[in-house]
């Protein structure tokens, strides 16, 4: 295709998307999925990482099959969150990918190409317990939901009532992490990135081993993007800056949702000085901080962005949105609040992913059970959330 082609391709077809053809994504639950963002798609549920190592599932019939049907432009029900957001504001994570994706000369991929991986395969395990985080995907934010809940938390009607209804966690023994290591080891000539998420991407020995095994020739091509929380730089033996000159690149996208004593609660037990300490150090790695909106910080945003790149020179992305615990959302915000921030924020970059969710009816939830769950947070961490959010 031809430059001109290829953009009118993109702006006419409504259901191409680059994530199927450029990245494999799996969950913790073990499920193989379009993407980050995409719901199950049910011609590709017989696969998981238990049976099925990445690059076989990358290169099935069905995947093959979902290429073409996107290329002929047409949607799919597991792309449902970004047709959505596209309704309400016209830019969502599909097109925002897209576009970002042709402004760098890629062009429409009729082919996979410089595949990445985003695996959640090396552990959860994780040393905070973020208010909002998917219990999924921490181990010690699952510990403690559990201890203030009970066992069975995390499923049935307690966990419907919290947005995590028919959601687990699915570890993968030693064999079959041998043998996804082993797939990825065998295709490391096409990868151009590897997502590393976690649990805590930088405490996950695992993950470190992968790193250590991959060849220098192909490492050379390879872009580490860390989905971290920067607690640490430095894990047990390793130590992130010895893998700076292997790689051809290594970026972080820092999860951080406030500052001060509100980010200390937010993402209990966080050391903010270390944090911010490793911020300093790391700054050469650090491509962004990455802030999850939820109803303790949408009205903040402006000022937590001010504060990091005053002090930090680090920008800020407002991508990610809180949609489980659902009395979390800020979905659930008074129409006069909203109104003041669709207002307020008309001009904040990334701004449309905000927008749409405030747009959005809201969940059948009130602030009631918003102010409890924050209380039962509170009581067992023994840290008082409405010293901070005295509006509460």
């Amino acid at each position: 295709m031809l430059e001109s082609e290829q953009k009118k391709f993109y702006e006419d077809n409504k259901a191409y998307c680059t994530m199927p053809f450029k990245e494999i994504y799996s969950d913790s639950a073990g499920r193989y999925r379009l993407c980050c963002h995409a719901k199950q798609y049910p011609p590709i549920n017989k696969y998981n990482v238990n049976n099925t190592t990445p690059f076989k599932f990358f290169k099935s019939p069905e995947m093959e099959e979902l290429r073409n049907k996107m290329l002929a432009g047409k949607q799919v029900d597991a792309c449902r969150v970004c047709y959505k957001l596209e309704e309400t504001s016209g830019e969502s994570y599909r097109n925002g990918v897209g576009s970002e994706t042709f402004s760098k000369n890629l062009g429409i991929l009729l082919e996979p190409n410089r595949v990445g991986i985003k695996l959640r395969v090396h552990s959860t395990y994780c040393n905070l317990s973020c208010y909002m985080c998917h219990p999924f995907n921490s181990s010690t934010r699952r510990n403690e939901v559990k201890e203030i809940y009970g066992p069975n938390a995390l499923s049935g009607i307690a966990g419907a009532t919290m947005g995590w209804a028919n959601e687990s966690f699915k570890s993968v023994n030693h064999k079959e992490w041998n043998d996804i290591k082993k797939d990825i080891l065998d295709n490391a000539d096409l990868l151009g990135y590897m997502n590393m998420t976690g649990g805590e991407p930088l405490q996950l020995p695992k993950q470190w081993e992968l790193l250590d095994e991959i060849p220098k020739e192909h490492a050379k091509h390879i872009t580490l993007y860390f989905n971290t929380n920067l607690t640490e730089l430095r894990w047990k033996k390793w130590n992130i800056f010895d893998y700076v000159d292997k790689f051809e690149k290594i970026n972080f996208g820092v999860s951080c949702d406030h500052y001060g004593r509100k980010l200390d609660w937010m993402r209990y037990p966080i050391d903010r000085v270390k944090f911010e300490s490793n911020l300093k150090e790391a700054s050469s790695l650090v491509k962004e901080i990455n802030l999850t909106s939820s109803i303790l910080n949408i009205f903040d945003l402006i000022e937590i962005r001010n504060y990091y790149r005053d002090n930090f020179g680090i920008p800020m992305t407002f991508q990610n949105i809180v949609r489980g615990p659902f009395m979390l959302s800020i979905r659930n915000l008074k129409q006069k609040d909203k109104d003041i921030l669709l207002k307020k924020y008309e001009k904040l970059p990334n701004y449309s992913y905000i927008q749409s969710e405030l747009m959005i009816e809201p969940y059948d939830i009130d602030h009631i059970k918003m102010k409890k769950y924050c209380d039962d947070l509170s009581k067992h961490r023994n840290f008082n959330w409405r010293e901070l959010w005295n509006e509460y």
